[in-house]
């Protein structure tokens, strides 16, 4: 996963709370699963773009999958998960081959596909977003994006930012496993 501060905007406002609601950040996501995206979307006052399946073509390589930690550090469940990746690569490339669209195709794909986006929100978003996603009860991936959002975002901002680095990122929380 990677994430990349694209663009902000911050006018000359002394005012925190004025400034979360003037300033925005636009940030690039990548190498995030498409379940993690959707969880992202959610965020109504986001401007989104993501990957299109469509235009990713996997006889080029185009795209690969997220592999939870939990399978990947179990030895008897990451060997399921590797097959059922292989068996609906396989599928994939049986329907191109039978002249299936990429669109239809990918029906098949699951929610470990690998995808980017573009996301911009003004700070009092990220602000929230980052309440929502940072927590330890947060799925992992997500938990992973938003503390590295935050991280930069407080760089930028600390006066806006200042009670969610200091309740993340100052100490940080374990691991949330229910």
């Amino acid at each position: 996963m990677k994430v990349t501060l694209l663009a902000y905007t911050q006018p000359v406002i002394n005012e925190p709370a004025l400034a979360a609601d003037h300033n925005t950040a636009t940030f690039l996501i990548e190498g995030i699963s498409r379940a993690a995206t959707h969880q992202i979307v959610r965020h109504r006052l986001a401007s989104v773009s993501q990957e299109s399946q469509r235009y990713v073509d996997l006889d080029k390589g185009g795209w690969g999958f997220i592999m939870p930690p939990a399978i990947a550090a179990n030895p008897e469940a990451r060997p399921i998960l590797d097959r059922a990746w292989e068996d609906l690569t396989a599928a994939y490339r049986a329907l191109r081959a039978l002249g299936i669209r990429k669109e239809d195709a990918r029906f098949l794909l699951p929610n470990a596909a690998e995808t980017r986006l573009v996301l911009t929100m003004n700070f009092r978003a990220w602000a929230h977003f980052c309440w929502m996603r940072c927590d330890r009860a947060a799925q992992w991936e997500i938990r992973a994006v938003a503390l590295e959002i935050l991280r930069q975002l407080h760089a930028l901002a600390p006066g806006v930012f200042a009670e969610l680095a200091a309740t993340f990122l100052d100490s940080p929380q374990p691991e949330h496993h229910p």
